[in-house]
């Protein structure tokens, strides 16, 4: 839940930037909401006197790099405020009735100092135009304005507008895996958007994964269309089908499943029919995080079970009893035999 921004922690670590307290104070601040970051920056834009970048300009994934390099620095910088130099203060003569005090220099900086305090405030009201969500270890799951509902698995990282467009719903996956459950809305076509390829959905249900190889993506339930952004291929899947799309660009290849384990990072189970010893490694690697290594001739040996959230440990000592081969794991590796 995002709470209520503070000013004073960043008006103080502008003040003091080398001060420990106030760095800390900080980096809490920014953890609590993405939009914090937007917030900062606009505030020491306008505290260094610089001209403010409209918000969809701002290069978030960097900006926290250096955010994050300042605040784990051992010294940082002075921060000052660019104002104009204080004119020698001149003692004026004033009439019978008293006399005129001149502005310190110390009340000056006050006030300055105050009028910043002031317009941050009121940057920090402006509702900034994109919702940034991100997953570390963890797993987690959001509600889109729309009634859409995206679950994101660990290392994720997504963005979307705060309201959507009349005619279009545009969600930005920046890298990992998201489960998308869209709300059927036929007049408002739903669109995920990935570093090279585009996926158009009406109202379905599929996962979308993000890998160093390309784009995979999995339909639950309706239909989507997968599109490479050069416009040169695209692929449309239903329920079961998954479709590879290699960053090159012009790769796809697709296979149809006959259960859910590709989402099973989300359901917690797996199911194999029949399956290949040879696939069963494949899914077990993903969804445990593993290296598993199948000897020569055992590749082709069928499995039936179901799990759910069982450990690998159990996992592997139910395999090792139903297939009768030997199953050994040492830190991620695990070696079958």
């Amino acid at each position: 839940m995002k709470q209520q921004p503070d000013i004073d922690v960043v008006i103080r670590y502008l003040e003091e930037p080398g001060n420990e307290e106030h760095k800390r104070s900080l980096d809490e601040w920014l953890q609590l909401d993405a939009a914090n970051l937007d917030i900062f920056l606009e505030t020491k834009a306008l505290w260094q006197g610089d001209v403010l970048p409209t918000a969809a300009s701002y290069d978030v994934a960097h900006q926290w790099q250096l955010i994050d390099a300042q605040l784990t620095a051992t010294t940082i910088p002075a921060v000052t405020a660019t104002l104009p130099p204080v004119q020698p203060v001149q003692t004026v003569q004033a009439p019978a009735k008293g006399k005129v005090r001149a502005l310190s220099t110390r009340t000056w900086w006050a006030a300055a100092a105050a009028a910043i305090v002031i317009a941050a405030a009121v940057i920090i009201y402006r509702q900034p135009l994109y919702i940034a969500q991100q997953t570390a270890q963890n797993t987690d799951s959001l509600l889109l304005p729309d009634g859409t509902r995206l679950y994101l698995n660990a290392h994720t990282s997504v963005k979307y507008p705060r309201n959507f467009q009349k005619n279009s719903r545009d969600v930005f996956v920046q890298q990992g895996e998201v489960f998308v459950d869209v709300k059927h809305m036929p007049e408002k076509p739903f669109s995920v958007h990935l570093k090279n390829v585009d996926i158009e959905v009406l109202g379905t249900s599929f996962d979308v994964k993000e890998t160093k190889q390309g784009v995979k993506v999995f339909v639950q339930s309706g239909k989507v269309k997968a599109v490479y952004k050069n416009g040169k291929k695209s692929v449309v899947l239903t329920p079961g089908e998954e479709a590879e799309m290699l960053l090159a660009g012009t790769t796809i290849s697709t296979r149809h499943h006959r259960n859910n384990n590709p989402i099973a990072w989300k359901t917690g189970q797996l199911t194999f029919v029949d399956a290949p010893l040879s696939e069963v490694a494949d899914v077990l690697e993903d969804y445990y995080k593993v290296k598993i290594v199948v000897a020569e001739g055992l590749a082709d040996k069928k499995l039936l079970a179901t799990f759910h959230k069982e450990s690998l440990s159990e996992v592997l000592d139910i395999l090792s009893k139903t297939l009768q081969v030997k199953a050994v794991q040492k830190d991620s590796l695990v070696e079958i035999y």
